[in-house]
């Protein structure tokens, strides 16, 4: 058949090509590339080779039954040890938690009766002023009732001081912004400018902290 003349053609034609490309190539760099090959794989050419060396290797090193004991005790102490150190981390997880909800309620429980201390010292005070406003209506001598309310003043006073409560009520003294609160300006050549010449409501201090500054009449020349 025609087509059957075609392929044999065909293939005549590829062996002839196949020939001028082999001869194109050099003989000595197959065989540099095909010693190369044999010296990094030296087993390369019988792979059952490969493993003849891991198996002498692992027969060597073989653990006798003693050994084998001896690492298996030697597990199970430092699982025991293992076990032990856990039980501790959680006895000490749990033992950090219950410190930290103690000191939370302490610490509520220390806002929320903060002022007990001041508490009590005013309670005195409280109840003598009752006692005065009592007796009020029993007396027509003003000035009895002035001293009685007098020693109450006295006493809330000293109260407050308990706590670490300073009144400022210095005057005259040099203003100072960080106590002070000018309301008014006063013309005067008295005294240098910007001196307290009047306090006009008193200021506070709790335990060297400014609560409260004091208002003031300051002077100014003219």
């Amino acid at each position: 058949m025609w087509y059957e003349n075609l392929e044999d053609e065909t293939v005549q034609k590829a062996d002839v090509g196949l020939e001028k490309e082999t001869s194109k190539i050099n003989p000595e760099a197959v065989a540099k590339i095909k010693s190369d090959a044999e010296t990094a794989f030296p087993t390369a050419g019988d792979p059952t080779k490969a493993f003849e060396d891991d198996d002498e290797e692992a027969s060597g090193d073989a653990a006798s039954p003693d050994e084998i004991a001896t690492l298996k005790s030697v597990i199970k102490e430092l699982d025991g040890k293992a076990s032990q150190n856990y039980n501790r981390y959680l006895r000490a997880l749990a033992e950090m938690e219950n410190y930290k909800k103690r000191m939370a309620r302490e610490r509520t429980e220390l806002l929320r009766y903060a002022g007990e201390d001041l508490l009590r010292e005013i309670l005195p005070v409280v109840d003598n002023l009752e006692r005065t406003l009592a007796h009020i209506n029993e007396t027509v001598e003003t000035g009895k009732v002035m001293e009685g309310v007098s020693l109450i003043h006295k006493q809330f006073l000293q109260a407050l001081e308990k706590s670490g409560v300073v009144r400022i009520e210095e005057a005259p003294c040099a203003f100072n912004p960080e106590i002070h609160q000018a309301l008014q300006k006063v013309e005067t050549k008295g005294v240098p400018d910007d001196t307290v010449v009047e306090i006009l409501q008193k200021g506070y201090f709790l335990n060297g902290k400014v609560v409260r500054p004091a208002m003031v009449k300051v002077a100014k020349h003219p």
